[in-house]
């Protein structure tokens, strides 16, 4: 009798599993949707060694990165504007709270002693939509987009020791656009710095 009994039990959870059954594959479903069109949008990055970097003890300077405020769209322009110079303050920023003693920000043409040199160009500053963002958050639509390309060069010789192209995008953020865009140059300078924090 306790075998028919549990026989009988488990017949009749049967239904109930395969509710749970379908409701797993949903949660599948979405998941998939969200990496297809939420992940899949983001632009890759890349860092490109020339030859070992040694930064341990060096005298780094980071000059403040090539922007032209006119290219950048759906963002107000005064809110850009020091773009530049940001980037290379969060840069430093970054060096100094990994250990780096003295990274120091040069402004183009300033004269400065030091043993590496981080220069770039930010290329790209686009806002996105916020109210694209908020309705279709995670999916693409509205998402802000900023780039750089750059270099750390070894000013002894002269050589490009890395050189990078990072790209940071926000397609689910509740920022408005020149917060959002703020954040992914922040993003960046992390980014930058991670080259020599990690060859550290």
């Amino acid at each position: 009798m306790g075998v028919k009994n549990r026989v009988r039990a488990f017949v009749a959870q049967k239904p109930k599993a395969g509710k749970r059954e379908l409701a797993l594959c949903a949660l599948r479903f979405a998941l998939c949707v969200f990496l297809l069109f939420g992940c899949a949008a983001e632009k890759p990055s890349l860092v490109v060694y020339s030859f070992p970097l040694d930064p341990a003890g060096k005298a780094i300077l980071i000059q403040h990165f090539d922007f032209n405020p006119g290219i950048s769209t759906q963002v107000k322009k005064e809110a850009v504007q020091r773009f530049g110079e940001l980037i290379a303050l969060d840069i430093q920023r970054g060096l100094k709270s990994a250990g780096f003693r003295h990274p120091l920000v040069i402004a183009p043409g300033e004269q400065a002693k030091g043993d590496l040199l981080i220069k770039g160009t930010i290329t790209r500053v686009h806002g996105g939509d916020f109210r694209e963002r908020r309705r279709v958050e995670s999916f693409g639509p509205g998402a802000t987009e900023v780039r750089a390309v750059g270099e750390v060069i070894e000013l002894s010789t002269s050589r490009s020791a890395a050189a990078f192209s990072l790209v940071k995008e926000s397609s689910y953020t509740w920022l408005d656009n020149e917060s959002a865009v703020r954040e992914n140059l922040k993003e960046i300078a992390q980014e930058i710095a991670a080259i020599l924090i990690q060859a550290k």
